[in-house]
């Protein structure tokens, strides 16, 4: 797989592999500072091709907000999920509401 180039706004970035109708994909991705400053925006590659960007909402949940590379939504939603894991930080503490 083509690596993706460093950009000097990346703060991070990772490979996850995602298995879906018998094949194993192997996404990049990139994360990024977000315009809020204090979240961060997620960039991923696919075979060094940029499928899909997903960035926070007001409760730190990620949404895809680009999907240029027609790849299901389902398999990019799992994506997300697999990200905010990576990054426990991305979801409130279930205490902060109390």
């Amino acid at each position: 797989m083509q690596g993706f180039l460093w950009h000097p706004e990346i703060m991070e970035k990772y490979k996850i592999k995602h298995e879906a109708d018998q094949h194993t994909y192997e996404f990049e991705v990139a994360q990024y500072p977000f315009r809020d400053g204090e979240t961060c925006k997620y960039t991923v590659f696919y075979e060094g091709k940029m499928v899909a960007s997903f960035e926070p909402d007001s409760c730190h949940v990620l949404h895809i907000c680009k999907n240029d590379s027609g790849f299901d939504e389902t398999l990019l939603g799992l994506l997300a999920d697999e990200m905010e894991y990576r990054h426990p930080d991305l979801l409130p503490d279930q205490g902060e509401n109390k």
